[in-house]
This record gives structure tokens, sequence and C-alpha cells, in this order.
């Protein structure tokens, strides 16, 4: 919300054609101030000794700091022991000794060399109790001014970062359009310094050149050259962003911030499903706008994930990546004429700052799978097939099932085997259906045991998972094109019987694999759908179970801030009829009404219990569609409830 205000007010300044003076906060987190005043006071280890003479006779010793506001003061509070005597020939005479707590309240103020300090200290002395004594009193008038005179002398440098920042502000401008930012960066000064509960917020200011106002021409369509070069700025988004992500969350302990983290990669590359759906736009950097969308999130994870607590060469890493990434959200903001574009090169700058001796790449894109990224966030490898489970687990719920239960089903490798690339025939259906209701029984109740599902919840993930195949693929991988077999795939990198998708998946699973092994790809699909169950299902469904399965769906299909989605009476029409569908199909699937038409071979709704006799000529080869696929554009019509979601879906 801080951000946001920022940014409205700096964008309200931008509007006119003359030159002004723009006026921003840096955030100096307390955790920063707590280890530079450790350093000055000699206890970043712990326990330091501040003040020492005549071998120990006289001394103070302090630790278990703590920096805080208290006002509009800095407090800052440390456990400490003192002995003041007189030393004699090696003796220390009468000892006083003192235990307690030292309290200082200090005013944050910054100079034009960027040196941020203290002024106005006043300090007190308190026993183990926290009560002031008369002993303990009169041990402070000779402790005071030494204590008092360290904590004057603790400076907090922000040159460096602000140095850095400069740098990264050119590196994300055009050159032949560098001047104006060059000049401009050349302004930044700070004007003052204030407390608040961040930490201590320093108010910068630079003076922006006069920009006026360009109409746009239209601009011609992107080469083809030109369109893989925008689709590769993107792509280097996302890795710098996976690059951070990793960074922060190898340091992370707390598990909630691990799961912001993954909240943050999951949403900002739906955003970025959304804009290569929708395409090229003239003067907009798509960069730009997933970087400003996505820095107000993680700024908060990096001052709950990094910034509290751990070695003081991390804490000024990561203070420097907020700075400059602070200063560039809001020049870019603030000045939309200076050209700034948030360019590889500075975002591989700006990821250098939290790692700066890293010998590879940090915005290298890869479709390799990543052991790191899916260790951080427990994500399992689907497996390979065995044995599976015992008939009485899978054995589809249709008609005929009674009559086939005493008949030894073929063991599940068998029935994967015979799943490789087979698109179905009218006589193949059953056969087909029920292999398919196999694998999906099977790996529903591997990712439900690996997730450690909750017993309660472990009946809507049986019926969840072949729900979401059928509503994604009419549990099809396979499909006929130009008289080949070929993975199902949409115009939105949406693959195989779960619709898996390629981009928001990255990294987490192996690609190939998700386009051409039916049983990786469902694996993956349960895998994910378990991951998401535990995250947001579980918490919509206390009331009702079933509403973890919608909420589940939701995120599955529109990503980590949609799974409430299903209950809003606010929805987008496509989004609501999804959401529709999909409870429709679910209810039916518990109820064991489901039968053949998770095929899609015919229209269906809930109130049809049987298939109706179609002529084997009127049967397509693959009746089913997957959103834009161009494999199944003239299936539509064979199923008319399929929901169809928008190009740049999630799942």
């Amino acid at each position: 919300m801080r951000a946001l205000t920022v940014v409205c007010a700096l964008l309200a300044l931008a509007s006119g054609a003359t030159a002004r003076e723009l006026s921003f906060p840096l955030a100096v987190d307390y955790s920063l101030l707590q280890a530079a005043i450790a350093r000055q006071l000699h206890v970043a280890g712990g326990e330091g000794v501040v003040w020492e003479e005549a071998r120990g006779c006289r001394s103070l010793v302090l630790r278990d700091l703590h920096v805080e506001r208290s006002d509009a003061r800095v407090r800052v509070t440390a456990r400490g022991r003192a002995r003041i005597g007189f030393g004699l020939f090696g003796w220390c005479l009468a000892p006083v000794g003192w235990d307690g707590y030292v309290e200082t309240f200090a005013r944050p103020a910054v100079g034009a060399d960027w040196q941020l300090r203290f002024q106005d200290l006043e300090s007190h002395v308190y026993d183990r109790e926290w009560q002031r004594t008369t002993l303990a009193s009169r041990l402070w008038e000779l402790l005071r001014g030494r204590v008092e005179r360290e904590v004057g002398n603790v400076a907090v440098d922000l040159g460096p970062p602000v140095s850095e920042a400069r740098a990264l502000v050119r590196a994300s401008v055009d050159p032949g359009r560098a001047g104006p930012v060059v000049a401009a960066l050349e302004t930044l000064h700070p004007t003052q310094a204030a407390v608040d509960d961040e930490g201590v917020k320093v108010m910068v200011a630079v003076d922006l050149p006069a920009t006026a106002a360009v109409e746009q021409a239209p601009e011609p369509a992107l080469s083809p050259i030109e369109l893989q070069k925008w689709q590769g700025a993107l792509e280097h988004w996302d890795a710098f962003l996976v690059f951070v992500i990793k960074n922060l969350g190898s340091i992370a302990r707390r598990g909630d911030v691990r799961d912001d983290l993954l909240d943050l990669l999951l949403t900002s590359r739906h955003q970025l499903l959304t804009v290569l759906a929708s395409g090229p736009a003239p003067g907009v950097d798509p960069v730009r706008q997933l970087f400003l969308d996505a820095w107000e999130q993680l700024r908060a994870i990096v001052r709950r994930g990094a910034l509290q607590g751990g070695a003081e060469d991390r804490v000024v890493r990561f203070a420097t990546f907020l700075v400059a990434g602070d200063i560039l959200a809001a020049l870019d903001a603030a000045g939309p004429g200076l050209g700034i574009e948030i360019s590889a090169d500075g975002l591989r700058r700006l990821a250098r700052t939290l790692e700066p001796n890293y010998e590879g790449d940090p915005v290298a894109y890869s479709e390799a799978p990543d052991a790191a990224l899916r260790e951080l966030f427990q994500f399992h490898e689907p497996e390979q097939p065995g044995g599976g489970p015992s008939p009485g687990t899978w054995w589809w719920p249709g008609p005929g099932a009674a009559e086939a239960a005493d008949v030894a089903p073929p063991d599940l490798a068998t029935v994967v085997r015979r799943l490789e690339r087979w698109v179905p025939n009218d006589s193949e259906r059953e056969a087909y259906r029920d292999a398919v209701a196999r694998l999906l029984s099977d790996v529903a109740e591997r990712a439900a045991e690996v997730n450690a599902i909750e017993a309660r919840f472990r009946p809507v993930f049986a019926h969840l998972v072949p729900t979401v195949g059928w509503q994604e693929s009419c549990w099809r991988q396979f499909v006929e094109k130009d008289h080949r077999v070929t993975f199902l795939l949409s115009g939105s990198g949406d693959v195989g019987l779960m619709q898996v998708n390629r981009r928001v998946w990255r990294g987490f699973f192996d690609l190939e694999k998700l386009e051409w092994d039916i049983a990786y790809n469902a694996g993956a699909g349960a895998e994910i759908l378990a991951q998401l169950l535990n995250r947001y299902g579980v918490r919509e469904g206390r009331g009702q179970v079933e509403n973890g399965a919608r909420a589940t769906y939701s995120a599955y299909n529109g990503g980590p801030d949609a799974y409430r989605r299903y209950r809003l009476a606010r929805v987008a029409r496509t989004e609501r009829a999804i959401d529709v569908a999909f409870w429709k199909k679910y209810q039916a699937m518990a109820a064991g009404r489901a039968l053949d038409f998770v095929l899609c071979i015919q229209g269906w709704s809930p109130s049809r219990t049987q298939l109706s006799v179609v002529p084997r000529a009127a049967t397509p080869n693959s009746c089913m569609r997957s959103r834009r696929s161009s494999a199944t554009r003239t299936i539509e019509a064979c199923h008319i409830s399929i929901a169809r979601r928008p190009i740049a879906s999630f799942v």
C-alpha cells in the first residue's frame, strides 16, 4: 500500500512538462541499523566488551542488542554487566558490579555524504527487573559517556547502495537517450531522515528534466526477430525472479516466507502468460510492468525473510538490493519520459547485488528441471508407475464394473505402456477410459501420500484429480494431427492430460516428459493439485470439504490470487463459467455418474446418466478441445459443456 501511494503520487508529478524535484523515501531497515550498532559496540558476535581497563577491573560488556522504534526516535536496548574498581599493583580494590539493561534513545539524521548517524542521545540504565536503582545510576554516570560516544559514532553508509542504484538505472536506459537520465542521477541527494515502522525513512530528492508529452506514432508489427527478442526479455525477467527467489529461499527459515515466495513466483508467471497471450503493444515495456507489479511484494518478503537477523554482510547485500530497486522503481514510475527500460543488463546487475561472486548468468533462461527450485518448495518428482493399487481402488464405477470385478487387471506398468501415444478409436473407448481411470487413481493416491494430505480431504482429492483431467483435456494426452500422433498442446503452452503449463511450471518438471509421458504428466498434475490443496484448498474447506476442491481448481486454473474465485460475487463471465462447469463435473465424478462423458464423446449435463448411441462415422478421432489447440479446433461441438479458459490461463 505504501508503494502504491508513492507510485501514484509520482505519476501525478510526472504529468507536467517542466523540470521538477521528485522526492521519495528509502527505508533503512532496523536490522541493518542493529548490525551497524552491534559492529560499533563490538557485540556483532553475540557478546562484546565495549570498554575494559586495568585488566578487567573496569569493564562494560553488552549482549542481546535490539533496535526498534520509539515514537519519533530510535530505541536501542542491550543486556549488560559492568565492573568498576580501583586497580593497584595488579589488584582490583573495592569493585562494584552491575547486571541489567541499557537503554539509549537517538534521533536519526542524514548528511550530504549519505551517512546516516544518530544525534540527541538520551540513555538510561536498569537492573535485571528493568528498575532504576541508586547503585546502577551511580555506575551509569561513569559509563554513560562511553556508551553514548560509541552509539554516536555509528554511521550507516548509504553511498554504496545509492551508487549501485545509479549504475542500475544507467544500465536500464538506451545509450542514445541516457543524457537526461545521467544528469538527473547527478542531482540525487538526501534531504531528511525520520522514523517509521519499517526502519529509518530517508527522503531522497532528484531533479527530473522537463519531458513534454510526445504523441506516439503507430508502430509497425514486430518482425520475427523482434518478436523473439521481445519474448526473450520476458524470459530474462522470469529467470531473474527465480534467481532472487532461490537466493531468498536458501536462507529463509520461516515456512510462511517460502509460501510467499512460491505465491510470488506463480503469480508473476501467470501475469507473464497474460502478457504473452496479449502480444507486444506499441511503446509498452512488459518487463517494466512485471517488475513494478512484483516489487512491493518482493521487498516485503526480503524484509521478513532476509533482513531479520543473520550475518551483517548478508543484511548489507539485501539492503543494497532494496535501495537500488526502490530508486529504480521510483524513477521509472515518476519519469516515463526518461525512457527507462528494465533490460537484461539491468536485471543482471540488480541480481548480482545479492551474490556479487556468482559465476553464472543470473538471468539465463533454461527449461531444464531445477532440483534446487523443486526442493525449495518441496515438490516431488512424479514416480514411474509400479504394480499399482488393488483393483477395488481403481476399477471404473460405470456399467459393467460388477461383471468385470472378477477379472484380474494388468499391472499398472503394462497399462501405462498401452497408453503411450494412444489415440483411441470408437471400439477402444472403454479400454482407454479404464486405463486412464486407473492411472489417475494411482497418481492421486501417490500424491496424497507424499504430500501428507489430511485424512478428511483424501476422498475429495481422489475425485479432484480425475475431474481436473476431464475439465482440462477430456482425459487425452495425445491427438492426431496431419496423420501423425502428437501431444496435446494449447496456444498458451498447456500440455497433455492435465494441461500443465510449460512456462508456469518451468523448473519444477521435465518438459519433454510432460509432453510424451502420460504417466509423468498425470503425476505432475496430481502433485500440483496436492500442493495447491494444502496451501489454499484446506483453508477454504474447513466448513465444507468440497469447497477445498473448488478452491484448489480455481487456483489451478487462475493462479494463487484466484483460489477464492469460485465463491466471489464479482467474477468475469468466462471465469464463472469455468468454475461452474468444474463443480458440475466434480459432483458427477463423486456420485459415479461421469461415465464415458470424461472422454467428451457426447454433450453432457448433470441430469444425464448414460450415453446415447452415436453412429461410428459421427465420432471424431479426438473428440475434445483444449482451448486454442489447432489439433482439436473442430471438435468443439462434440462437447458443449467443457469450459474454455482464457488464453493465459494458469494450470
